[in-house]
């Protein structure tokens, strides 16, 4: 059986979901291996708020990226509700939580073409068909007939 080829646009969300995966992993991982650092120098987000969000965000990256690569039809705005919350909850820590610095425009500017183009994405015709399709072959399990 020879399946179609994943568009572009869906390789795209996957990179753009697995970012996140691997975010959550490593912030999840630092918070632990740094845990004494963060303690002593007395982090403004304790190593409970920080591995409990890593291994939140790489939970949910995970389990959109295997959404998209089994084609479930809740992947695509899934994944923009993912990115959307996980761009919001960087937005959050830097503004109370974070001393100011000097790149807030260009921060602006790469957390709205993030949103954006995860938005685009996950909205393009091939996306949507991409999802839509891969449930339109499936065949409702029928009960036989036993006479």
């Amino acid at each position: 059986m020879s399946e179609k080829r994943r568009p572009f646009s869906v390789t795209l969300l996957l990179v753009m979901v697995l970012l996140v995966a691997v975010w959550g992993a490593t912030r999840f991982t630092a918070a632990l291996r740094w845990r004494n650092v963060l303690t002593e120098f007395d982090s403004s987000l304790s190593v409970l708020y920080l591995s409990a969000t890593g291994a939140g965000w790489g939970a949910a990256g995970g389990a959109l990226a295997l959404g998209i690569l089994r084609r479930k039809r809740w992947a695509a705005a899934g994944s923009f509700a993912v990115i959307v919350l996980w761009v919001s909850e960087y937005w959050i820590e830097r503004l109370f939580f974070e001393t100011s610095r000097a790149n807030l425009p260009f921060a602006l500017t790469v957390s709205a073409l993030f949103i954006a183009l995860a938005g685009l994405l996950a909205n393009l015709p091939q996306t949507q068909s991409y999802f839509t399709k891969s449930e339109a072959h499936e065949q409702p399990v029928e009960k036989p007939d036993i006479a």
